[in-house]
């Protein structure tokens, strides 16, 4: 039978290796569309109009999904480093911390993607990013707005999966090093 934990790990693992892809096919769409861009610019002397927009549209969700990549990896910022070797409270205690850092940052960022003041969905950032329209493709904005809550709740998977006892990201820190 699975636990809990086991469940949040497994999760966590598969949003890690959607976001992993996703991010890759970001980056690869922005150098097909670039290079579509310049060949037409310099080639044909014609660049369509909807190169930059759909450039910007992939970084922002190849940069969202990168910072997801990241924080799973352990390549975030930390506040500080406690050896596992140290005693069971201080490593407790650094964890509880460093968690705490990561929510303070991630939850308001959610509630606000979500709702505005005094819980008015209507006012919420993804809801006001419904309303408009991309101004080359004409395509509605909430598709590029999604990026920030779906990164800040994947984020928020991962930390449960850390605080569950997530280990997977240990074997990338060699490469930081």
């Amino acid at each position: 039978m699975k636990t809990v934990h086991d469940i949040i790990i497994r999760c966590s693992n598969s949003l890690d290796r959607v976001c992993r892809w996703g991010a890759v096919a970001c980056l690869a769409a922005m150098l097909i569309i670039v290079s579509t861009q310049v060949v037409a610019r310099y080639v044909f002397s014609q660049p369509p109009p909807w190169t930059e927009e759909l450039t910007r549209f992939a970084m922002v969700w190849g940069g969202m999904l990168g910072a997801v990549v990241a924080f799973k990896a352990k390549f975030d910022p930390a506040l500080f480093s406690v050896s596992p070797t140290r005693s069971r409270i201080i490593v407790t205690a650094a964890a509880i911390i460093s968690a705490s850092a990561v929510a303070v940052f991630v939850l308001p960022v959610l509630y606000f993607s979500f709702f505005g003041a005094d819980w008015d969905f209507a006012s919420g950032f993804v809801a006001r990013q419904a309303g408009r329209t991309a101004d080359t493709l004409g395509m509605s904005m909430v598709w590029v707005a999604a990026a920030v809550p779906f990164a800040m709740a994947t984020i928020v998977v991962h930390l449960l999966a850390r605080l569950a006892g997530d280990e997977s990201g240990e074997d990338l820190k060699a490469f930081s090093q």
